[in-house]
């Protein structure tokens, strides 16, 4: 494997804060990209994002391994051209900030294609760079709660429920390190760089399929728990925890109703009339069945049969297994202050640099010199 990745060659010029622009970053330099992060002084403010250790921000370490950090007071015009000097030797431009903040600092799309024509700039914002939104303040419960998905969160009798982790910045970094692939290819094309404007909204709400459709024709689906409605699949109380159990189609459901005790079944309900007619019938037998089992007998068992199950583990469980798998599920990384942090790992090995630098998280400013010196400018000194 090359240690240099599959986007060796790549400059990226990532002016972010927080997780979907960072993240976005991130993903490019685990493939080789050399990512410039541009920092305020006083540095981008998720370095005092909590979970803190000792002053040094897991938080951060998680969105920004394998950059380089450069310092620049962008309100300042040497330092501002420090930036757009460097544009010109960049194949993309990265960005999370508001939807006019680029323009109103002298560095929107048009100043740098002006400057670089072949450069890509890629804005990740809530709800993007046109339409009557473009200027609405956005971060991850904003865009949950806009995107419908928690009116399909929770139980029946519940209040609408927003999912644990800050899905729709992360889903917006994958969109954003896509669609930068994807312009630069078309860039391989043309010969010119391109405008790729993603949002949160649409990127969250993409994971929607088919109910966007039912949906619009008026028949959206309700909070059902951990149910689904159009197959035999949910979740069970065991002895000692709970376990989800998925004997779809009408084989596995046979093979399912014998295990269970209940050839009955197998002989008298097939399976569309168990989803569609029966599902509550179903349910209650299968929590009764369940309580009284051990979760991991369960699952020995339905795995012997063929039949898809697995356990519910607690967020301990489930890292420590991810982490035990050895296989860059759960990497470390070195932080900014020189702890070892676990973090996921990368998106795919397919391409990824095994420079060592991959796994650093760069303190601030730690660049400084070595950037402007690429640029032909004094440690220290503004470019004119």
């Amino acid at each position: 494997m090359s240690s240099q990745g599959a986007l060796s060659g790549v400059r990226v010029v990532e002016l972010t804060h927080a997780i979907s622009g960072p993240h976005c970053g991130q993903i490019l330099a685990d493939h080789g990209a050399d990512v410039i992060k541009v920092e305020p002084p006083g540095g981008e403010r998720t370095r005092g994002a909590m979970p803190m250790v000792d002053d040094d921000s897991t938080y951060f370490a998680n969105h920004n391994r394998g950059k380089r950090s450069l310092v620049l007071d962008l309100k300042d015009a040497g330092e501002l051209a420090t930036l757009l000097k460097l544009v010109e030797s960049a194949d993309i431009v990265l960005t999370n900030y508001s939807v006019d903040v680029p323009a109103r600092l002298g560095w929107g799309y048009e100043v740098l294609k002006s400057l670089n024509p072949r450069v890509v700039m890629a804005h990740i914002t809530g709800f993007g760079a046109t339409g009557p939104d473009r200027h609405l303040l956005a971060y991850d419960g904003i865009i949950q709660g806009m995107s419908g998905i928690p009116d399909i969160t929770g139980t029946p009798d519940s209040d609408p429920m927003f999912v644990g982790p800050f899905i729709a910045d992360h889903l917006a970094a994958y969109r954003a390190a896509m669609s930068i692939l994807f312009a630069l290819r078309l860039r391989d094309q043309t010969g010119e760089g391109t405008f790729v404007d993603v949002n949160m909204l649409t990127s969250y709400t993409g994971v929607l399929a088919h109910d966007v459709e039912e949906a619009i024709a008026g028949r959206p689906r309700g909070r059902t728990g951990n149910r689904i409605p159009v197959s035999i699949a949910n979740t069970y109380p065991t002895r000692d925890g709970y376990v989800h159990l998925s004997p779809l189609g009408p084989v596995k459901w046979q093979i399912f109703c014998a295990a269970i005790g209940r050839e009955d079944w197998a002989e008298s309900l097939d399976y569309g009339d168990a989803v569609m007619t029966a599902r509550d019938e179903v349910d209650d037998y299968l929590s009764e069945w369940c309580a009284t089992r051990l979760r991991d007998d369960i699952i020995d068992e339905m795995r012997r049969l063929g039949i898809p199950c697995g356990p519910v583990l607690g967020l301990e469980e489930a890292v420590k297994n991810l982490d035990a798998r050895d296989d860059d599920s759960v990497i470390r990384v070195r932080s900014a202050a020189g702890r070892s942090v676990a973090v996921p790992g990368p998106v795919t090995s397919v391409g990824l640099s095994s420079s060592p630098t991959r796994r650093t998280v760069p303190a601030l400013g730690e660049h400084d010199t070595e950037i402007r010196a690429e640029l032909g400018i004094a440690a220290g000194a503004h470019h004119d």
